[in-house]
């Protein structure tokens, strides 16, 4: 599916999240283009409005966020406090409405006649399960889980189950899950960040266990890549917590600077779901690339360190001014340094955040409005030697020129 690419003199009218979006549309476009046709399938978004945590999120906003990339996505409830009967077939009814954008996957609270909603979702088309061990307080130990996964095994379903932030150690339970059930492909979000200290040492072994890229931390991302098989990455974005415009870029930019060729990103980012989806084998895409990503010189290192600090509060829901207007102080370097280009790539990036927040958008959810600028911009700072915007094309309103970023590296 083709891409528009949006001028950013459309994205200050009005604020909202979308709004947000345009504004980091340039910095997607310029590491877009180092892969040819790459065609977007999000493996992880959510809708919903009943979270516990504030989220709202409706079907036709998840569409115009994904209409920016020009993706596809599977989607699933967020938490809902009951049943997620009423919830299921919301998604399943957004889904058919979608014009086959969205591939609906059903949720269920395992201890909760889980078995008997995943069934009858499936039924009704569902192509898939999500499980959140920390919304619904469960472990995947849990004998209930065992019967969710027998289930999904035996109709070859994914199940995606959070692996996050929050919650204790549950890579030894998933790939005990991934072995016993190995026709259904068992996805750990996030990154699989509670247990990628170790879990990359096995994931080769297991070729049904995949970790998804919905997680905004460079670091985390940059050592995703490197470790895990590409064959075992799938994108996400995690909307509406991670917009995919951003999540698109992030991942992006670990992929390219972890060595990943154009062929394997474009598995990453659509094609291997694609496969898990119609019941076909992984596509073996070799192994990980291993090594060391290079790294930043020390003047983007502390700007990079300070937006981190700053990602940290704002998605917390947390002011963070003072670490952003040290990180724009750092981007002052002289014209002549080999960097001043990247560092004026990052300030652009926190004068939009901050003419983002100056319009007053609404709030919905736990994290600060425009956050994903930020997390943009601290992925500029640690991966300098890729792409960013041309600044004069960024001037004109235009996303087409682009300027490959230079530096001590």
């Amino acid at each position: 599916m083709p891409y528009d690419r949006h001028p950013v003199r459309h994205a200050r009218s009005t604020p909202g999240a979308v709004e947000a979006d345009l504004l980091l549309e340039p910095w997607l476009s310029s590491v877009r283009d180092q892969v040819g046709g790459l065609e977007l399938f999000d493996c992880h978004t959510h809708v919903g409005c009943a979270d516990p945590d504030g989220s709202c999120f409706a079907a036709g906003e998840l569409l115009e966020a994904m209409d920016i990339v020009g993706e596809r996505a599977v989607v699933f409830p967020l938490a809902e406090p009951g049943s997620y009967r009423e919830a299921n077939d919301s998604v399943l009814a957004a889904a058919a409405r979608s014009g086959g954008r969205l591939t609906p996957y059903c949720r269920v609270d395992p201890v909760r006649d889980g078995l008997a909603e995943l069934e009858r979702a499936v039924t009704r088309g569902a192509a898939g399960l999500k499980l959140h061990p920390r919304a619904e307080r469960f472990t995947l130990a849990t004998p209930e889980v065992e019967r969710l996964f027998a289930f999904a095994d035996e109709r070859r379903l994914p199940v995606i189950v959070h692996a996050g932030r929050g919650i204790p150690s549950l890579g030894a339970d998933a790939l005990a899950l991934a072995r016993r059930h190995e026709h259904a492909p068992v996805i750990l979000a996030h990154a699989a960040i509670a247990d990628l200290a170790w879990i990359w040492r096995q994931a080769a072994d297991q070729p049904n266990l995949f970790l998804d890229t919905a997680w905004w931390n460079t670091a985390d991302q940059l050592a995703l890549f490197s470790l895990i098989p590409p064959g075992q990455i799938l994108f996400a974005s995690d909307a509406p917590y991670g917009r995919p415009v951003a999540s698109a870029t992030l991942a992006l930019r670990a992929a390219l600077a972890a060595g990943l060729d154009a062929g394997q990103i474009r598995m990453v980012f659509g094609g291997q779901l694609e496969r898990l989806l119609t019941g076909r084998e992984p596509f073996d895409l070799g192994p990980a690339p291993g090594g060391t990503v290079q790294a930043p010189g020390p003047l983007l290192e502390r700007i990079h360190t300070l937006l981190v600090a700053a990602s940290a509060r704002l998605s917390a829901g947390y002011p963070a001014e003072e670490y952003l207007d040290l990180a724009r102080l750092a981007c002052s370097l002289p014209d002549s340094h080999p960097d001043a280009g990247v560092a004026a790539s990052i300030r652009e990036l926190l004068d939009r955040h901050a003419a983002h927040l100056a319009s007053d958008p609404p709030r919905r959810g736990p994290r600060v409005p425009g956050v994903h600028l930020i997390f943009v911009a601290a992925a500029v700072a640690r991966t300098p030697w890729l792409p960013v915007p041309d600044p004069d094309a960024l001037a004109g309103g235009e996303t087409e020129a682009l300027a490959t970023g230079a530096g001590s590296r």
